[in-house]
């Protein structure tokens, strides 16, 4: 075994070792040991690069990359929540809703400063938002004043669940009963409705869970040239640290969801901006015992945030086990830093 061979196997056993260490991610409550979590939102990189060692070593010393495909075959249910392909969509038109989920971002437009490039951006929303008025419920996040006035414009006929906060409920069907659960948090937000659907009552929510706020820092960081070790040290720790009370924060509101659905008396539907990968505990909070729209009838690779980070899927749409998900696509449209997701569920199987 040469040198470069060496080194490369090494690397190798590095990677499936931090591999590992993400699949502990969804069973560990990060304010008990927050480390996993880090692990878990780097599994999309973890598995683009067993892929890669996996073709390498086909390439150089075949045995080898046997390695990488049993450790990829260990977490094949994970992998799964990125990239999926369940078929085409099945077509059953009686009592069928269609749900899109939304980040708007706070109606980016409204901070670019030259107006030509504001009604730019804002008439690439208008356009976005007007092909979503088929949808039957919207779980829109990140809605402010500007991103408000365009959804009220756009959908004048609907039934419109908002408070303070982003998170909107937008519905073709009537709101029997609303409320939202308070996160303590300027940011974040969760409204839920009771919602009267084909003569049956669901009760949906739309949620935006606590943001890792790292990237721009660890874009700055990879930019200063002149940045001192000291420094980039200070950094380095003053983003893990966000890293592991962000973490926490998101189990907590996940959590609290939970304790909301389980006292509905209805079956639920839950969709919106988790900020957090399949491969996380806040997942396996909202994910228990419900249906992931994308795992059940998704084709392809599952990315929903539309920065340059390779498959973060951080959006998603969750139903009661009682229904059914006929068809799931994301909608690659760049207007938010998120793409619009949208699922058709078949609700006629409530007793």
């Amino acid at each position: 075994m040469n040198f470069i061979t060496k080194i490369s196997w090494f690397i190798n056993i590095g990677v499936v070792i931090g591999t590992l260490l993400s699949y502990l991610a969804p069973y560990i409550d990060p304010s008990k040991t927050w480390v996993f979590s880090f692990f878990g939102l780097m599994f999309p990189i973890f598995l683009i690069v067993n892929i890669g060692f996996i073709v390498f070593w086909m390439i150089q010393k075949p045995k080898y990359s046997l390695l990488s495909i049993v450790c990829l075959l260990l977490g094949w249910n994970y992998i799964t929540g990125f990239i999926t392909f369940k078929g085409a969509p099945i077509e059953i038109k009686k009592k069928t809703i269609e749900v899109v989920s939304f980040n708007m971002s706070n109606a980016s437009f409204g901070y670019i400063p030259k107006e030509k490039n504001q009604k730019q951006v804002k008439g690439r929303y208008k356009e976005l938002l007007e092909d979503l008025t088929d949808g039957d419920i919207l779980c829109l996040q990140e809605t402010n004043e500007e991103a408000l006035k365009l959804v009220k414009e756009k959908f004048p006929k609907h039934f419109i669940h908002h408070v303070s906060k982003g998170a909107v409920l937008v519905s073709k069907f009537p709101m029997i009963k609303k409320g939202e659960i308070n996160f303590g948090t300027i940011t974040n937000s969760c409204v839920w409705a009771d919602i009267i659907t084909f003569g049956d009552t669901i009760r949906v929510y739309s949620y935006h869970l606590k943001s890792n706020r790292i990237s721009a820092d660890a874009e700055k960081l990879a930019n200063d040239n002149n940045i001192s070790t000291d420094k980039a040290w200070y950094d380095v720790k003053s983003m893990l640290r966000k890293f592991k009370n962000y973490h926490i924060s998101r189990s907590d509101q996940a959590q609290k969801i939970e304790e909301s659905i389980d006292k509905c008396p209805y079956p639920v539907l839950l969709a919106g901006d988790m900020n957090d990968t399949p491969v996380s505990y806040t997942y396996k909070v909202l994910s228990d015992h419900k249906i992931d729209a994308f795992k059940e009838r998704g084709f392809g690779i599952g990315t929903t945030y539309a920065g340059i980070i390779p498959l973060l899927r951080i959006d998603y749409i969750f139903t009661d086990p009682r229904f059914q998900v006929t068809q799931f696509d994301i909608i690659r449209r760049k207007v938010s830093d998120h793409y619009p997701i949208k699922a058709s569920i078949v609700i006629d199987t409530i007793p």
